[in-house]
C-alpha cells in the first residue's frame, strides 16, 4: 500500500513513497450479519449481497465477502473510508491525510506503485484509472455513507467478473434504489467538537424518494454537505486550523418497471471535496541505521509540537467527480439480461511543497532557506459498457456471460515548480512543468458456471479473456503504443454440512495491467512494464448456529504473486519495474454472537504475513520485510444493545475498540535508493455510539477516539533529490469528537 506524489513526471520534486495502515475506529459491527430490531428475537438476519453479480445470501457465496450496511455507518458516525476498514478483516487503508486521498490493500496484496490493487465499483460502474497514469492506487472514492444502502468488500482476486485491477479484492458502494411504491424523505444533521480544532464540525444530509407513478415509475434525490474543521496548526506560515476540509455532493436516481420482466435505472452522483491541507504532524529530525542486508531503518525525533506540522505552503487537495449510469435489466423467462453504461469525470488537484527537494543540494542555483511550489491536476475520463446474461438462479446449472468495454482516457498536468525566498519573495518558476496524456482501452469477454450436483454440493468455474492497448504521450515526445492480453480464471467448489454451515475451497487468479515508463527517462530503464499476476487458494467455513443467535466465519488464505510491479525512483522521478514475488498468507475471522434479546457481541480479526520472497537483480526493495502498510496482526472488539426505555422509546448502546499491530510506512530499500524505512508503532481506538428513537425521529450521541491517540495511519520520510531525508511528516488519526445529532424520516 504505496503513496507517491502525484508528479509521476520527471522534474526536481518529492519523489518518494508512504504506506498506510488501517485507520481504526472500532464500533459493532460483523461481516456478514446485523441485529433485528427490538422486540423480536434476537437472530442474526440475512444479508443479501451482488458480489457474483447475481443476488445470493452472503452465507451461500463461496468467497469472503464483508457487508456493512448504510445505516450502520451512519448510526456510529463512520464518514470516510478509513473509518470503514476498522471492522473489515484484511481490509487496510492508508491514511492520506485527506478524505479521498488513500490507498487500499486487501491481504497484504500492497500496491507498491501508482497502479492500484483493489478495485473500486458505484453499483455496476467501475472508478479509478484502469492504468498507472491517473495513480489510481493512492486516489479512491471516499463516498459518504447518506445514501449508501450497503458496502460491499470482496477479498481474493476478483479477475474472472471485474477484471483488470481488482487483483487484490474489489470495493463496491451499493447505493439506495428509488421506490415505486411509496413516496417517503428523511434529513439529519451532526455536530461535534474536535479536539484541538478552533470550530465544530457538521454535516447535514437529506434525501426523498417520489414514486412518480405508482409501482411503475420512482425517482431518488439526495443532498450532503460535510464539515470538517482543522486540528493541525502550520508553524512555519503561522496558520491555525491548517487542514479543513469540505465535502459536498448529491445523487439523482430514476426507476422504471414498466412491466414485471423490465426494468431501467437512470443515475448521476456528483462529488465535491475540498481539504486546505493534510492532517500531517511534523518532525525535523531523522536517524538512519543501516542494517546487515544493505537496507536502512529510520527513527524521526525532534517533533514541530502536538498537532503541528511545518511547511512553507499549505499540502492543498480538490477533487470533483461526476458519474453517470445507465442499467437495463431484463427477464424474459428463462434468463436475465442486463446492460450497464456508465462514464466517469474526475478533475484532481494537488499543492506539494516541494522545497525539501532541494534542500540541503548545494549545486543547485537557489538562495538559503529558499521555498518551492507547485501544482498537480489530473483528469480522468472513463467509459464503461458491460452486457451480461445469466440463467435464472437456482438451477442444476447456473450460468453467466457477458462482455465488457472500457475507454479511459488521462491527462496530467504539472504546474512549473515557482520559486520564492523564505519570506514568500517571489524568484520565478525556473522547473519547467509538464504535461501527460495517456489511453487505456480493454475489451473482454467473461463467463461463470455453477453445477449443483446436490442439494448439498456443487462446483463453479469462471474464465475471463481481456486485452488491453494503451498510448502516452506528452511534453518531450511519445511513447510507442503497447497492448497486452491475459486471462483469469476460478474455480470454486461448496459443500453444505447442514443448512447453516457451508465448507467452501476457491482458487482464483487476477491480474493488474502493464504500461509505459514514459520516454523521459534514462535509457537504461525498461521502455514498458509487464502486468503482475497472482493466484489465490482459499478455503473457509460459514456458520451460524444456537437458533441464528451466533456466527463463524474463518478462512484461511494462500497467494502466489509474481511480476510484481514496484515503484522505483531515479534522479528525483518515479519509475516501475517488475520486481519480483511474494506469497502473502493469513487467517480471517468474523464472529457475532447474540446472547439475548438485543445484545450483540462481536469480534473481528486477521493475520497477514506478506512479504517479498525475491526480487530481479538491481531492484530496490529488499526481501524479507514486510510489505508496506499491512500489519500482521489486527482485530476489533464490538458491542451493541438495543432495548425498549420510556414510553415509545427505543434505546441504544454501541461501541467498540479496534487494535492495529506496527507497520512499515514505507517499503524497506535498499541504502542510498530512497529514504530509510520507517516503522509506525502499534496503536488501539476506542469510539461509543448511542442514540433515542421514538417513531420517525432518532437522537444521537457518540464519541470517536475516546482516548484521544494520536495514532500514525500513513507517512513519509520527506527527501532532497541526493534521496537524503529532510523532514518527516506523518498523517495521524483524527483526534477526539464527541458530538450529537439527529435524523428524521418522513
Amino acid at each position: 500500500m504505496t503513496y507517491s506524489t502525484p508528479r509521476a513526471i520527471p522534474r526536481f520534486c518529492l519523489a518518494s513513497t508512504i504506506a498506510g495502515i488501517l485507520m481504526s475506529a472500532a464500533a459493532l459491527a460483523t461481516d456478514a450479519t446485523a441485529a433485528k430490531s427490538v422486540g423480536a428475537t434476537t437472530a442474526l438476519e440475512d444479508v443479501v449481497v451482488t458480489a457474483n453479480k447475481r443476488a445470493e445470501n452472503i452465507q451461500d457465496v463461496a468467497a469472503s465477502v464483508s457487508v456493512q450496511t448504510g445505516q450502520m455507518l451512519l448510526d456510529r458516525h463512520q464518514e470516510q473510508l478509513t473509518d470503514y476498514a476498522s471492522y473489515i478483516p484484511g481490509l487496510n487503508v492508508g491514511n492520506g491525510g485527506k478524505a479521498g486521498l488513500a490507498s487500499v490493500n486487501l491481504r497484504g496484496v500492497a500496491s507498491v506503485s501508482d497502479a492500484a490493487s483493489v478495485g473500486t465499483y458505484l453499483d455496476e460502474v467501475p472508478l479509478g484509472s484502469s492504468s498507472r497514469y491517473g495513480s489510481p492506487a493512492n486516489q479512491i472514492l471516499d463516498l459518504l455513507p447518506y445514501d449508501l444502502d450497503r458496502l460491499e468488500v470482496l477479498r481474493g482476486p476478483q479477475g474472472t467478473l471485474y477484471g483488470a485491477g481488482s487483483m487484490g479484492g474489489l470495493i463496491k458502494y451499493v447505493l439506495k434504489n428509488p421506490s415505486l411504491a411509496h413516496s417517503d424523505g428523511e434529513v439529519g444533521a451532526d455536530m461535534g467538537a474536535v479536539d484541538g480544532a478552533g470550530n465544530p464540525s457538521y454535516s447535514l444530509r437529506g434525501a426523498a424518494n417520489i414514486a412518480l407513478v405508482q409501482d411503475v415509475l420512482g425517482m431518488r434525490i439526495s443532498l450532503y454537505d460535510k464539515s470538517l474543521p482543522g486540528f493541525i496548526d502550520n508553524v512555519y506560515s503561522h496558520k491555525k486550523d491548517a487542514n479543513a476540509q469540505r465535502q459536498q455532493g448529491g445523487r439523482f436516481a430514476l426507476l422504471s418497471q414498466p412491466t414485471a420482466d423490465l426494468s431501467v435505472e437512470l443515475g448521476a452522483v456528483i462529488y465535491h471535496n475540498r481539504a486546505d491541507d493534510g492532517s500531517a504532524v511534523s518532525y525535523t529530525g531523522f536517524t538512519a541505521t543501516p542494517t546487515t542486508d544493505g537496507g536502512s531503518f529510520g527513527t524521526v525525533s525532534n517533533p514541530v509540537g502536538d498537532l503541528k506540522q511545518t511547511h512553507g505552503f499549505p499540502q492543498a487537495f480538490n477533487e470533483h467527480l461526476e458519474v453517470y449510469n445507465a442499467t437495463i435489466n431484463w427477464k424474459p423467462g428463462a434468463f436475465e439480461l442486463t446492460a450497464a453504461s456508465g462514464y466517469s469525470n474526475q478533475r484532481t488537484s494537488t499543492t506539494v511543497d516541494d522545497t525539501t527537494a532541494i534542500a540541503g543540494v548545494g549545486f543547485l542555483p537557489v538562495p538559503p532557506g529558499a521555498l518551492l511550489s507547485g501544482d498537480t491536476n489530473v483528469q480522468v475520463k472513463k467509459f464503461t459498457q458491460e452486457i451480461r446474461v445469466a440463467s435464472q438462479h437456482g438451477k442444476t446449472l447456473d450460468w453467466m456471460i457477458g462482455a465488457f468495454y472500457t475507454d479511459e482516457k488521462v491527462n496530467l498536468v504539472g504546474s512549473p515548480l515557482s520559486l520564492y525566498l523564505a519570506d514568500y519573495t517571489f524568484l520565478g518558476a525556473p522547473y519547467p512543468g509538464q504535461t501527460q496524456d495517456s489511453s487505456y482501452k480493454e475489451y473482454a469477454a467473461f463467463g461463470d458456471t455453477t453445477w449443483h450436483v446436490s442439494e448439498k454440493f456443487d462446483v463453479g468455474a469462471g474464465l475471463r479473456f481481456a486485452n488491453n492497448k494503451q498510448e502516452v504521450s506528452g511534453t518531450g515526445g511519445s511513447s510507442p503504443s503497447t497492448s497486452e492480453s491475459v486471462s483469469t480464471w476460478s474455480l470454486s467448489s461448496r459443500y453444505h454440512i447442514t443448512t447453516d454451515a457451508m465448507l467452501y475451497a476457491r482458487i482464483a487468479t487476477g491480474y493488474r495491467p502493464g504500461g509505459l515508463n514514459t520516454v523521459f527517462l534514462p535509457t537504461e530503464i525498461p521502455s514498458r512494464v509487464n502486468s503482475d499476476t497472482l493466484t489465490s487458494y482459499e478455503v473457509g467455513v460459514k456458520s451460524e448456529f444456537l437458533e441464528h443467535r451466533a456466527l463463524v466465519n474463518l478462512t484461511v488464505f494462500y497467494i502466489d504473486w509474481k511480476d510484481i510491479q514496484l515503484n522505483s525512483t531515479t534522479g528525483g522521478s518515479t519509475i516501475l519495474t517488475n520486481g519480483g514475488t511474494a506469497t502473502p498468507k493469513g487467517v480471517e475471522l468474523a464472529a457475532a454472537y447474540s446472547p439475548i434479546d438485543g445484545l450483540t457481541l462481536g469480534w473481528n480479526a486477521a493475520y497477514t504475513q506478506s512479504e517479498l520472497t525475491s526480487t530481479e537483480p538491481g531492484a530496490f526493495f529488499l526481501t524479507g520485510y514486510q510489505l508496506p502498510g499491512v500489519p500482521k496482526f489486527s482485530s476489533s472488539l464490538t458491542v451493541d444493545y438495543t432495548w425498549a426505555a420510556l414510553k415509545n422509546w427505543t434505546a441504544h448502546v454501541g461501541g467498540g475498540i479496534r487494535w492495529v499491530d506496527k507497520m512499515w510506512l514505507t517499503g524497506v530499500e535498499q541504502l542510498g535508493k530512497a529514504a530509510p524505512a520507517v516503522e509506525a508503532p502499534s496503536y488501539a481506538l476506542a469510539n461509543l455510539n448511542a442514540s433515542l428513537t421514538q417513531g420517525p425521529l432518532t437522537l444521537k450521541l457518540y464519541g470517536t477516539n475516546l482516548a484521544n491517540k494520536r495514532a500514525i495511519q500513513g507517512g513519509l520520510e520527506l527527501i532532497n533529490i541526493l534521496n537524503q531525508p529532510q523532514q518527516g511528516d506523518f498523517w495521524i488519526a483524527q483526534p477526539r469528537v464527541v458530538g450529537v445529532g439527529f435524523d428524521y424520516k418522513f
